[in-house]
């Protein structure tokens, strides 16, 4: 190895020891760099999620474990759906990114980047465990084969 380095011309040489520093840079890159920076906004994202479980648990009390409440013929106040919209998207790992109660007690729910089926399958949940159906709903495509939705609660069905 030692007699092929040296009957390369000066030339050649600066050629393979480019070639060798940006091997090793795309090496560092693909193989340290990246991987850090995924898990770094994966730990984020669980951390942002175990914030909003937490947020669910704590505002129904810890001592109430069974089922949501029922809303068959009472209208529950916003609070109750907020606390249900919540407690179900949390038990179906969907990951909401902000809820609005307004004055008038609607409740107004977005979610980000999530399947259409997880979406779909939690508005069930919504409308046989608690209750509760959208007044208004909107899903847009975001391109990557994941939906960006809202939807408005007023009140039980």
């Amino acid at each position: 190895m030692i007699e092929w380095w040296d009957k390369l011309s000066l030339r050649e040489r600066g050629l393979v020891g480019a070639a060798g520093i940006l091997l090793a840079l795309i090496i560092v890159l693909q193989f340290i760099l990246f991987p850090l920076l995924s898990s770094h906004a994966e730990a984020s994202l669980r951390a942002d999620q175990a914030s909003r479980t937490l947020d669910v648990m704590t505002s129904r009390g810890l001592s109430q474990a069974a089922g949501l409440p029922a809303a068959a013929g009472n209208a529950m106040d916003a609070d109750a759906r907020r606390r249900a919209i919540l407690e179900t998207a949390s038990r179906r790992g969907l990951a909401i990114a902000r809820v609005q109660v307004s004055a008038e007690g609607l409740v107004t729910v977005q979610v980000d980047d999530t399947s259409a089926e997880n979406v779909l399958a939690w508005l069930s949940d919504l409308r046989s465990n608690a209750g509760l159906e959208a007044s208004k709903a909107t899903m847009n495509e975001t391109g990557t084969g994941l939906v960006r939705s809202s939807f408005e609660f007023g009140g039980a069905v």
